[in-house]
């Protein structure tokens, strides 16, 4: 309420009390990550959509694995939650560059919605999980392919600009359920991932409930609910000797743009270190 009167202020006075401009048109300003806090957490669910899933341990196993597959693992028990933490200061905002680090030739994409705590949260039921959540953004989970075997301190996942978030904060009560949302990515303009929401294996609700188990989740806190597929990893064959064909990854000159559904657009050009 007060964001709209400050709103319908403005377009009645655009200038400020001492004449000063309160209007900028959007070219004139850059926007920052909507990260409340160097300090928030920002918990990131692993493999959790059907089909990227299923396309990615096609890739890696080198035999087909369907949705089927993926589904049947679920019901069974076998297909366990797991996750990992990226670092709040590797988030970059809008526009912001993506610097392609030295160590890789393996960098991927992948486009998420995260959900931004309102309220402090500990042993949160599942069927009251939704209420803890202020918003919405989108944040690119930035990852080095190649890097992957070295999982201790999650690196592959953590580097400098490896998270891009923005653009803006769509609170909960006029996003809804994000459920149903419609979701992408295009690199230089060509689209590389579309899916939907709706393809999450676990809601968020079960995500706020498993990680708020004896762990505090504080406003600003942040949980990811994963990618569709159409990463580099789940599209991209192997070579003779089992490494992923270099021609989908992200390389110095290419402009990301990862979007969601009411959401809007987070776009980042990457360049060389």
């Amino acid at each position: 309420d007060a964001a709209e009167e400050a709103i319908n202020y403005a377009k009645k006075n655009p200038a400020g009390p001492d004449g000063e401009k309160i209007l900028f048109k959007p070219e004139e300003i850059r926007i920052k990550a909507p990260l409340p806090s160097l300090a928030s957490k920002i918990a990131m669910a692993g493999a959790n959509f059907y089909d990227h899933s299923a396309g990615a341990l096609s890739m890696i196993q080198s035999r087909k694995v369907t949705v089927e597959d993926i589904k049947k693992e679920v019901e069974a028990g076998k297909y366990k939650p797991w996750g990992f933490w990226k670092h709040a200061r590797n988030v970059i905002g809008p526009d912001e560059p993506i610097i392609y680090p030295e160590k890789t030739q393996r960098l991927d994409y992948e486009v998420e919605v995260a959900a931004i705590f309102g309220k402090r949260g500990k042993d949160v039921k599942e069927n009251d999980a939704m209420n803890y959540i202020f918003g919405y953004t989108i944040l690119n989970d930035l990852s080095l392919r190649d890097q992957e075997e070295d999982r201790g301190f999650f690196l592959p996942k953590n580097f400098d600009t490896s998270a891009p978030m923005g653009p803006y904060i769509v609170t909960a009560d006029e996003l809804g359920d994000p459920h149903g949302l419609r979701m992408g990515l295009k690199v230089n303009g060509t689209i590389r991932q579309y899916g939907s929401m709706k393809d999450m294996i676990r809601p968020f609700s079960f995500w706020i409930s498993w990680l708020t188990k004896d762990l505090t989740f504080y406003p600003g806190d942040v949980i990811c609910g994963g990618t569709c597929a159409g990463t580099a990893l789940d599209t991209s064959p192997r070579d003779s000797e089992g490494r992923t064909k270099p021609d989908k990854f992200l390389k110095p000159g290419d402009v990301v743009e990862a979007w969601v559904e009411k959401i809007g657009t987070l776009r980042n050009p990457v360049i060389s270190k």
